[in-house]
């Protein structure tokens, strides 16, 4: 997926500057034709799910732009650019003139190759209010089918206040991170061994209802939350909703976890359920290797750490 949560920020803060500069330079979004804002600026803003980032912004009128970057790699990624018109009522946007163009990046980050994939494809992109999502009908390909895209961060022109605050804070330990979900402690394995090497934490974050803890090894990155029920989408926190070929259930001293995973008996995402508390456990490799999955005895080590 990536190297590290800083070189990705840096290569999609590259890749989105074209999309910016056109919004800091061309026409900012006009009122709407009943004489009130563009609707869509109450969206606008950067969405995530899994390996995909949608960047959400308005145009004159009831306009509306997306762009969506999706990595399969430190080296690959996919971006699809698009714009079209947002109805209030149904809260959707609907494009007739998709692009989507992959990209291959040097040891440096610069492109190294493109291709033009398609023009002129068509789909929907329809919002949610409460929680604010985002959800994408890909006409293509159907590359995002059944995934749900969380709000991470507004875009707002300069000088102006617009979108929804980033709902995540960063914080110094998982005993913060508990605190400001306002969820009963968080804590994972720390200084245990699988596979991949020592449990050490590298980030901590909240937000209302979610703790999650993020572990970075050379060529993987794992991601553990845990939060309220109330929060989750059918018991399910990771904020992957992406498709797997193999599902799964593991039984670790009783207790039933749900698995996920295109290889047989590897496990990209992990989920389970005590009382109104959910958890997962998310491992995207990094190097290329798109279906790579925790075995058995990783997801057994972890959960019997996990509090």
């Amino acid at each position: 997926m990536r190297r590290s949560r800083k070189l990705i920020a840096m290569m999609m803060a590259l890749l989105m500057t074209f999309a910016f500069g056109l919004a800091a330079c061309g026409t900012p979004a006009e009122e709407a034709d009943d004489g009130g804002q563009n609707p869509v600026m109450n969206f606008i803003g950067t969405y995530v799910c899994g390996r995909a980032a949608i960047e959400i912004g308005a145009t004159e009128g009831k306009g509306a732009t997306a762009e969506v970057t999706w990595s399969s790699s430190v080296a690959e990624n996919s971006v699809w650019t698009m714009s079209g018109t947002f109805d209030p009522e149904t809260l959707q946007f609907e494009y007739h003139d998709g692009v989507r163009t992959d990209y291959v990046y040097d040891e440096s980050g610069e492109v190294k190759s493109q291709e033009e994939v398609y023009t002129g494809g068509h789909g929907f992109m329809t919002f949610t209010e409460d929680p604010i999502t985002l959800t994408w009908q890909e006409d293509q390909e159907h590359v995002a089918d059944d995934m749900v895209f969380e709000y991470a961060s507004a875009a707002p022109e300069e000088g102006e206040e617009v979108g929804m605050p980033n709902p995540w804070s960063d914080v110094a330990s998982l005993e913060e991170a508990a605190a400001g979900a306002g969820i009963d402690g968080f804590s994972i394995p720390e200084g245990a061994e699988i596979s991949l090497g020592e449990v050490k934490l590298t980030q901590a974050r909240c937000m209302k209802g979610l703790a999650e803890a993020v572990i970075e090894y050379p060529a993987v990155e794992m991601t553990i939350r845990k939060g309220n029920s109330s929060v989750a989408e059918k018991g399910d926190i990771s904020g992957d909703y992406g498709e797997y070929a193999n599902t799964w259930e593991q039984n670790i001293k009783g207790l039933v976890v749900t698995c996920f995973g295109n290889r047989e008996g590897e496990a990209t995402k992990t989920i389970w359920q005590v009382d109104d508390t959910c958890f997962s456990i998310t491992a995207y490799g990094m190097g290329g290797d798109e279906d790579y999955g925790l075995s058995p005895d990783d997801i057994n080590s972890l959960i019997n750490g996990i509090q």
